[in-house]
């Protein structure tokens, strides 16, 4: 039973550290690209992988970050 609550929390952790991952490194390297999230999201998915699983998680969670975030790219 707490090897089932360790899995748990590690899971929510990672969950929590992908959250739209695509848009934060791209603002963290200055790309003010309207949805460059996004797109980095699709790039990581060409490129293939298990990195790319990841990217298909992250790509809705950085479709709506980058969204909402959309009045700041477009003032850049």
């Amino acid at each position: 039973m707490k090897r089932m609550g360790y899995k748990g929390a590690i899971l929510v952790f990672c969950m929590l550290n992908l959250t739209a991952c695509g848009t934060i490194s791209s603002l963290a390297e200055d790309d003010y690209t309207p949805y460059a999230g996004v797109i980095k999201d699709f790039q990581t998915m060409r490129e293939g992988g298990v990195i790319s699983v990841l990217a298909v998680i992250d790509l809705p969670l950085s479709f709506v970050f980058d969204t909402l975030l959309l009045p700041v790219t477009l003032t850049r």
